[in-house]
């Protein structure tokens, strides 16, 4: 009876193997890079909702503020950043864009932002005032 043996039964004849293989092979540069460098404003930072206001806080430090723009539309605020340089070497653009849903209770009208020196972008609401309040029952005495 002839036993045929197979090369991969072995797994140091298939780690060997496969050592061969992808000795020779090369990867490209950005297999073991750092991919977490290239996701700047990726996370949204601090988020505040209490009872007396919303905010949000997003790291922006990589754009300018006339490269940024917020808009809000219904309680959808919008927030985009877009960075372009040209130069004799070539053309870099870099961007972002986020979306955050307001809660209810938010007063749309008095959503205001601030940018600081370190490049922290503060969005931030205060809640509605409550509308509803309690009307006392006065008694009126017939004459």
């Amino acid at each position: 009876m002839l036993m045929l043996r197979s090369p991969f039964s072995d797994s140091n004849v298939l780690d060997h193997f496969l050592d061969e293989i992808t000795g020779s092979v090369q990867f490209p540069y950005w297999r073991n890079a750092d991919h977490n460098s290239f996701n700047f404003s990726d996370n949204i930072g601090e988020i505040v909702n209490d009872e007396s206001k919303f905010s949000v806080q997003l790291d922006v430090s990589h754009f300018k503020p006339e490269d940024l723009k917020i808009e809000l539309d219904g309680r959808e605020l919008k927030i985009e950043g877009i960075q372009e340089k040209k130069s004799e070497h070539g053309y870099s653009k870099r961007s972002f864009s986020k979306m955050i849903l307001l809660p209810e209770d938010v007063d749309l009208t008095s959503v205001k932002s601030a940018i600081s020196n370190e490049g922290k972008l503060q969005i931030e609401a205060p809640k509605k005032t409550n509308s509803s309040r309690s009307i006392p029952i006065n008694f009126v005495a017939k004459h």
